[in-house]
């Protein structure tokens, strides 16, 4: 028949074919088979690659949509904290403002109060200075300084008798030359000489301020020395005193101090309920 030679043509290659052939036929074709059963058509594929694509852009989508909700939230907080902080700063900047200005009204206030207390500063001090040169002029103050001291005293019995002795007037006579020449303060035997003092005889005795003295009679004044013996001995009263020395033998002498210390006068006696102050003070 025809037909047997074709079909061992088919099986049975030329020798010249038969390496083709076992490279082509080297995998079992049951192999083959079972390899193209178990592949999914070509449709079913394409559409599982959808699907699958779809999914991970939904995914993706929920992604950017979580982060942008998230970025959306952050950026709502930092806002209303750049808000909040805001409104801090301009709360402090008008408390700071008002500070300062109370700040500012303050010092003014400071600035007037010590303008007014050195003017008070300075008005007292006038008022503490005047009151201590007043103080020293009465009397009503101890003083210390330099002068001179004179020592007068009756002369001996027998020279001139009654006639020698140291009278009130004679001592009133010395107090007042001093006060002439320059003298600031007094004393007759410690007894400080104001304006209110007295120089009197009392019995037998001479008082200052009340107070009955013996002799001999010390006289303190302080003032320039230089200048205070010269200027007393030019006064009347100098010159009657160097006649009392001289006619009648009364002692004299009268010598330079460089330190003396005068206490104060004493309490005065004398009440104002009358008189009133004219004026302003010298």
């Amino acid at each position: 028949m025809s037909s047997a030679p074709e079909d061992a043509k088919t099986t049975v290659a030329p020798h010249r074919d038969l390496v083709r052939w076992l490279a082509a036929a080297a995998v079992d074709p049951d192999y083959a088979r079972v390899a193209r059963s178990a592949s999914p058509p070509a449709h079913v594929r394409r559409t599982g690659a959808r699907a699958g694509m779809w999914v991970v852009l939904l995914v993706l989508g929920l992604v950017v949509v979580t982060s942008g909700a998230e970025v959306r939230s952050t950026a709502s907080q930092t806002a209303r904290e750049r808000d909040a902080l805001v409104a801090q700063i301009n709360q402090r900047k008008a408390v700071i403002a008002a500070s300062t200005a109370r700040l500012e009204t303050l010092r003014a206030e400071v600035s007037g109060l010590q303008g007014t207390a050195s003017l008070d500063t300075q008005r007292n001090a006038d008022l503490l200075a005047g009151l201590a040169q007043a103080r020293t002029l009465t009397g009503a103050a101890a003083v210390t300084g330099p002068g001179v001291r004179v020592v007068v005293d009756n002369a001996p019995p027998s020279r001139s008798g009654n006639a020698g002795k140291v009278l009130d007037s004679d001592l009133q006579l010395l107090v007042n030359g001093l006060w002439q020449a320059g003298a600031e303060a007094i004393t007759i035997n410690g007894n400080r000489l104001t304006a209110l003092s007295a120089v009197r005889t009392a019995g037998s005795a001479i008082t200052v301020n009340y107070q009955s003295l013996s002799s001999p009679y010390v006289v303190q004044a302080i003032g320039n020395p230089a200048t205070l013996p010269a200027r007393f001995v030019d006064t009347a009263a100098g010159q009657a005193w160097l006649d009392l020395q001289t006619n009648f033998g009364i002692r004299f002498d009268l010598r330079r101090a460089d330190a003396m210390v005068l206490p104060a006068a004493p309490a005065p006696r004398l009440h104002v309920p009358n008189a009133q102050r004219r004026g302003e003070l010298p």
